[in-house]
């Protein structure tokens, strides 16, 4: 090949590389309005082909949700179809971001072409939502134990049953319990010591500012959350997978900002432990 061919065949070739790049770095960028017509696609052929069975709003949820993962660090290395699981996900668990039931970060994924992944958490509206929709969950009562505290206990059959318990709130925190209670009327608690709620602060994004500024709320939280994921994990209603599937300390995620149900913490009634006492 002579040279001046050489050089076109080059010149060429870089040009289709420049062209091939720039492809590519606009591919990355996310447009939400390309992006949820590619998910609301692909879940369509899955519905289709009858792998999947789409919630009635399905559009609106997914919309709603692609349009907020636009400031997710990382969301445009994400490729359109890994996006559509995680959004698939979620409908088969029966969770609602708009609800704030779950939250969505992005991680490093082997599988994807990119390296990178979509996953959602759940949150905390989303445990107490599945539990009372599919385990027949009535009431969720999280109750922590102080130093001051005159609190009694014992195990009846390996079922907890709290005898005593008059609060001070006065203290340091010792320990809580969560009293969950059936529609059938039947209840269970679970006990956790402080360094079991101290463990599970520590996963939290944020360990010792933000939300734990409240931290006694917090800690009413977690013990909800510790309680309910054991119940829901042995309902056989959802993939255990995604109940654990929780981004690491310090990983943007996306969190919607609504209200939500706030659990006050009372007196406990003793009441409680005279129905049936069941463990799960």
């Amino acid at each position: 090949m002579e040279t001046t061919q050489v050089a076109q065949v080059a010149q060429v070739a870089q040009v289709a590389q420049v062209a091939q790049v720039a492809e590519v770095a606009e591919v990355a960028k996310f447009d939400p309005k390309t992006v949820r017509g590619d998910v609301v696609a692909e879940m369509e052929k899955m519905q289709t082909a009858k792998f999947v069975s789409l919630p009635e709003k399905y559009k609106e949820s997914a919309f709603f949700a692609i349009e907020k993962l636009a400031n997710l660090p990382e969301i445009e290395k994400v490729p359109s179809i890994f996006i559509t699981k995680a959004l698939m996900g979620m409908f088969s668990e029966k969770l609602d971001f708009r609800k704030n039931h779950c939250y969505f970060f992005v991680q490093k994924d082997k599988d994807s072409p990119t390296g990178k992944s979509l996953r959602f958490g759940w949150q905390y509206q989303g445990l107490i939502h599945v539990a009372k929709e599919t385990c027949n969950v009535k009431s969720v009562s999280p109750v922590l134990v102080f130093d001051g505290d005159v609190f009694e206990s014992h195990y009846e059959f390996g079922v907890l049953i709290v005898d005593k318990h008059i609060p001070t709130f006065a203290g340091k925190i010792i320990g809580g319990y969560c009293c969950v209670v059936y529609q059938s009327g039947e209840a269970e608690i679970k006990f956790y010591t402080i360094d079991e709620l101290n463990n599970r602060r520590k996963r939290s994004k944020d360990t010792s500012g933000s939300f734990w500024v409240w931290e006694r709320e917090m800690y009413e939280k977690t013990l909800v959350n510790a309680t309910l994921k054991r119940i829901i994990e042995t309902s056989g209603e959802v993939n255990n997978d995604t109940l654990y599937n929780d981004a690491e300390e310090n990983q943007p995620r996306h969190v919607i900002d609504v209200s939500s149900e706030v659990v006050e913490q009372g007196e406990p009634v003793e009441a409680a432990t005279e129905v049936k006492q069941i463990n799960i």
